[in-house]
This record gives structure tokens, C-alpha cells and sequence, in this order.
């Protein structure tokens, strides 16, 4: 890409809203988001994908016992 084009894509960017506060990927002079042009559409449905500040709990480490059949009794 050139550099008229990445211009164009950074002027169509959306400043981050609330809960982007904390996150590794603002553009600290423009108050944007790195990784997406519209962040509103990412906290929409739960949390960002690429945010770096959100801690994603795990699942526990269950035993899960799969394909288990009986046994015969003889």
C-alpha cells in the first residue's frame, strides 16, 4: 500500500470507546484503535478479541472421561 492509502484507512478510524481504557493497541496521539477501525463493533457481543488489558479465565482442568462404556459382567 501507499502512503495516501494508509492515510485514508487511518483517517476512517473511530476513537475507542470506554472500555478500551488500559489497552496496549491506542494510538496515543489520535485516541484510536490499532487493530480495528470501528472498536464499538468488537464490545458489542461481549469482550474484544485483541484486547490486552482483559484477562480471559480458563477452564478448570477437569478430568473429563470420554468414550467410556460398560463393562460385561460375566
Amino acid at each position: 500500500m501507499n502512503g495516501a492509502t494508509m492515510n485514508t484507512l487511518n483517517a476512517d478510524r473511530r476513537p475507542i470507546v470506554e472500555k478500551c481504557g488500559g489497552c496496549d493497541r491506542i494510538a496515543s496521539e489520535t485516541q484510536t484503535c490499532t487493530a480495528f477501525a470501528f472498536p464499538e463493533t468488537k464490545w458489542r457481543l461481549g469482550n474484544c478479541s485483541m484486547a490486552t488489558h482483559i484477562k480471559v479465565e480458563s477452564a478448570k482442568n477437569e478430568k473429563v472421561r470420554v468414550g467410556q462404556q460398560k463393562q460385561k459382567k460375566r
